[in-house]
C-alpha cells in the first residue's frame, strides 16, 4: 500500500471515530439519570440535582495538582467543593473562566473550588490560570482520568467543561454539562449546603 493511501485510509478511521464518540456522548446525555431530578428524555439536561439520599458517592483517589500539592477524595468533604473539568484548548471553558471566579470571589469560605484539567501540557495549564486569574488549584492533566474516573460515570473526559458540585458528606449534588455561569453555579452550592 502506497504511503497516500495508508494516509487516507487512517485519515477515514480517524473520523469514523470521532463521529463514533460523538454519537456516545451526545446519546449518554439524553438517557435519563437514575437519581436525578429534572430530567427529559426529549432533550439532555445540561445541568442535573441529586436529592440527598440519592447522591453518587466518589471513589477513593489521589492526583497530583498543578502547583504541586496533592489532592484526594478526603479532601472534598467538610464543606461544599467543586470542581471544574477544563482545557486551556476549549472556548467554552475560556468563556466560563470569569464566571468560576465570580463564584469564587462571592462564595468565599462557603465552598472551596479545584479544576481537573485535561489534554494541556503543565505550560498551556498554568498559562490559562495566569491569563484567567484563577485563584484555585488544578489536577494535573497526567492525573485528570484518575479524577475523574472517580466519579463513576458522573464526569467524563468527553464533555469539557463539565463541572460538579459536592456535598460535605462527599456526596455529588448537582452536575453541569457544558459551560456554566456564575448565578447558577452559586445556586447550586447553596442548595447543596441547604440540603446537608
Amino acid at each position: 500500500m502506497s504511503p497516500r493511501a495508508r494516509r487516507g485510509v487512517v485519515l477515514v478511521g480517524i473520523v469514523l471515530v470521532t463521529a463514533l464518540l460523538t454519537w456516545l456522548f451526545v446519546r449518554a446525555l439524553s438517557v435519563d439519570d437514575a437519581g436525578a431530578s429534572g430530567t427529559s428524555s426529549d432533550t439532555p439536561d445540561l445541568v442535573q440535582q441529586y436529592a440527598p439520599g440519592e447522591r453518587p458517592s466518589l471513589a477513593a483517589f489521589d492526583v497530583d495538582m498543578l502547583d504541586g500539592s496533592t489532592l484526594s477524595d478526603t479532601d472534598l468533604r467538610g464543606t461544599v467543593t467543586v470542581l471544574n473539568v477544563w482545557g486551556s484548548w476549549c472556548g467554552p471553558c475560556r468563556a466560563e473562566a470569569p464566571e468560576l471566579v465570580e463564584a469564587v470571589e462571592t462564595l468565599g469560605k462557603r465552598a472551596q473550588f479545584y479544576g481537573i484539567n485535561v489534554r494541556d501540557s503543565a505550560d498551556a495549564a498554568r498559562a490559562f490560570e495566569r491569563a484567567f486569574d484563577i485563584p484555585y488549584p488544578s489536577v494535573r492533566a497526567e492525573d485528570s482520568g484518575t479524577a475523574i474516573l472517580a466519579f463513576r460515570g458522573v464526569l467524563t473526559a468527553a464533555a469539557v467543561p463539565s463541572t460538579v458540585v459536592v456535598d460535605a458528606d462527599g456526596g455529588v449534588a448537582a452536575r453541569v454539562i457544558g459551560q456554566v455561569d456564575a448565578s447558577t453555579l452559586i445556586g447550586l452550592v447553596e442548595d447543596a449546603t441547604t440540603a446537608d
